[in-house]
């Protein structure tokens, strides 16, 4: 299907959830007939006059791939969507919107010179509900405070972006082919003997992407310090030498993002340490297979610990009977991270702790409280899995001397602990036949 078409396809359903979720409200007593949806407000930072790099608000995007401050979306029930397209008149920066055919067609377009003018165009009634940063303009602009980015409306919107349309999904597999095509650039600079900051060049290079471009900030961690999650550095001075690189980045396509790791070992690194990327490749693959309509990501999180733990076992990092490291949540301590999260308009997607379409929290367990989805797996859904294995000082050295501590060989601990740490990541489409790795 081209691209026209699956858009189509994409905003009809936007407008169905849309419709769905009025209608539930109105049910609830609180009665919205048009939601005025803002794309968000460009800042600058405290105390300076330079601007912020501008992301647009999720909920936005879900309508329309615009990259750009103050635009607006109406929806009104039964009626086709409207983009209120704001250009203001400009000779300090470029404020020109791209207008193309597969997307502008779905939708009425009102060009405006100022988002003020949007006045002059909504509809009479004033029960419209706002969705944005900015509500000081939805007050000036007349709309309801109690319907100003109302919370089980956004609620309801959250909860329905957890399954993605066919639109979505070849956003997200085309940012996946954007992204392995960096991560091979950026393999080639390491094994070219790059630095941290060569090795990211790398990745941007082959896309021709600048950093705002990315969805996040790329993580290119050489040795140690792929053992810190969110490594944001990246070193100019370290490279020839180095054993292991750790490469956490995606791209974006539309807005739709992708986020993968790789973890790389050179053959003069720990044979131990060679060996258990591979094992941890094969637990990723593992994982994938188990990802299945109906069945609670928990499951995902609590098969990654025992893989972990497999993999510390048959290393000899971790010694004693198998129900008494169980028992001791010993895997915690070298992958103290969730398995994965939702992916789509955001890298750590909405709704991921929605046990219902109304908000119902449902939160991770204690045990695994970094865990960022706590939902059962459903057609359409599309997340990562990313297991890791890691040397962290900050959380091995305490239990040296306790309880815990003496089911840890501290010599192979010492010896790979300058390796860092290991993760690898895909990202995964759930279908009513079976999980689809977008990444692969």
């Amino acid at each position: 299907m081209d691209l026209a078409s699956l858009f189509a396809k994409h905003v009809a359903h936007v407008q169905g959830v849309y419709e769905n979720a009025l209608n539930d409200l109105s049910k609830e007593g609180k009665h919205l007939e048009a939601v005025l949806v803002y794309s968000g407000t460009e800042g600058v930072y405290f105390a300076d006059d330079e601007h912020i790099s501008f992301r647009t608000y999720g909920h936005f995007r879900w309508w329309l791939p615009i990259e750009r401050p103050e635009q607006m979306v109406l929806f009104q029930p039964g009626k086709k969507p409207v983009y209120f397209q704001v250009i203001r008149p400009d000779f300090w920066y470029e404020q020109t919107v791209v207008n193309e055919a597969w997307w502008l067609q779905q939708f009425d377009l009102v060009s405006l010179e100022a988002p003020e003018e949007v006045m002059d165009h909504l509809p009479r009634t004033r029960r419209i509900g706002f969705l944005g940063d900015n509500t000081e303009f939805a007050s000036q602009m007349g709309l309801p405070s109690n319907l100003q980015n109302e919370r089980n409306l956004s609620n309801y919107l959250d909860f329905y972006r957890g399954m993605k349309t066919d639109y979505e999904v070849e956003m997200i597999r085309e940012a996946n082919r954007m992204a392995i095509r960096g991560h091979q650039a950026a393999y080639d600079a390491f094994a070219a003997e790059g630095s941290e900051f060569d090795i990211h060049k790398a990745f941007l290079a082959a896309n021709q992407m600048l950093e705002h471009d990315s969805p996040y900030t790329n993580i290119v961690g050489l040795d140690e310090k792929g053992a810190i999650l969110h490594y944001q550095h990246k070193r100019r001075n370290v490279g020839p030498g180095s054993k292991v690189l750790l490469i956490d980045a995606g791209c974006r396509k539309n807005g739709y993002c992708s986020d993968i790791t790789r973890t790389y070992a050179r053959d003069s690194a720990h044979p131990v340490f060679r060996d258990m990327v591979r094992q941890m490749d094969e637990l990723t693959l593992h994982l994938v297979q188990q990802a299945k309509v109906g069945t609670p990501y928990i499951t995902l999180q609590e098969a990654a610990h025992e893989g972990v733990l497999n993999i510390l076992m048959s290393q000899k990092i971790v010694k004693g009977n198998r129900e008494a490291l169980v028992d001791a949540k010993i895997s915690s301590l070298f992958f103290p991270h969730g398995i994965g999260h939702l992916l789509g308009l955001q890298v750590h997607d909405v709704g991921g702790f929605f046990s219902n379409d109304h908000g119902k929290l449902a939160p991770p367990p204690e045990e695994h409280r970094f865990l960022r989805l706590n939902r059962k797996m459903e057609d359409g859904m599309v997340f990562t899995i990313e297991p890791g294995l890691y040397f962290i000082p900050v959380l091995l050295n305490p239990e040296r001397e306790t309880e815990k501590g003496k089911m840890i060989d501290w010599d192979v601990v010492d010896a790979l602990t300058p390796h860092g740490g290991i993760r690898v990541e895909d990202n995964i489409l759930v279908t009513k036949t079976g999980a689809v790795n977008l990444t692969r």
